[in-house]
């Protein structure tokens, strides 16, 4: 790659992305109705409005149209509907698609898709790393992002972590770091919000008795669960 065109390719993100005219299409006049749902975070309202200005929307080429469709992709990964945000970003035009936040949300669904836990936690913080830049082409669009990228995490954090209470009776504390994204004291802290105790002595964390023996019953679905994420330690270690 020649020098200077990743940042070339970065400035167009943020600075290139500003739909052309003073005239609002359909995706910026609906585009407050998005902020207000996700300011009280009714998500099932986002994904309504979302689809619906994309569906009724005059021309789908425009940048703006990614008012609609980033928050929309965010939501069904916070809903854990990983379908019909990968249908979301394949309805979308190649220009769209070549777009760096498009191409981040992509990568952020396929690592959510394989559980590769590592590149879902950086690729949410190369998404906030982006949308927060001072350059970027709406501000508000940026927020609306980092919340929704926020909370994504959060909830494959908890998700992540009911997981690995049913797959283990104890784990180590540094591959617990890397199953969560989190370290030092914040891991602590989460193991004892979810009824898991820390053995500071063997590095260990380990859930009580109690917990240990809900968590046992296992349905299939457990299991299968079970299954993928013990085998996704290998790829953690690596």
């Amino acid at each position: 790659m020649l020098p200077g065109r990743s940042h070339r390719r970065q400035r167009q993100a943020t600075q290139g992305s500003q739909p052309s005219g003073n005239t609002p299409d359909s995706y910026q006049l609906r585009f407050p109705t998005v902020v207000d749902a996700v300011s009280r975070s009714d998500y099932d309202a986002v994904t309504q409005i979302a689809e619906e200005i994309d569906l009724n929307a005059v021309s789908d080429r425009q940048n703006s149209r990614l008012l609609a469709i980033a928050p929309l992709v965010l939501v069904y990964l916070i809903q854990n509907q990983t379908p019909p945000a990968r249908y979301a970003l394949a309805r979308l035009s190649e220009s769209h698609a070549a777009h760096p936040l498009i191409n981040l949300l992509t990568s952020l669904l396929a690592f959510t898709t394989t559980r590769d836990h590592r590149q879902v936690y950086g690729t949410g913080e190369k998404i906030v790393d982006l949308v927060s830049q001072a350059d970027f082409f709406h501000q508000e669009f940026g927020l609306v992002l980092t919340k929704l990228t926020t909370v994504f995490i959060e909830q494959f954090r908890r998700r992540t972590f009911e997981l690995i209470s049913k797959a283990y009776s104890s784990l180590p504390r540094s591959l617990a770091e890397k199953y969560l994204g989190a370290s030092g004291e914040a891991i602590v802290a989460e193991a004892a919000k979810n009824g898991w105790e820390y053995d500071s002595g063997a590095q260990l964390l380990k859930p009580n008795a109690s917990t240990a023996r809900e968590e046992r019953q296992m349905s299939s679905s457990s299991l299968s669960s079970f299954v993928f994420i013990a085998n996704s330690v290998g790829k953690l270690e690596a």
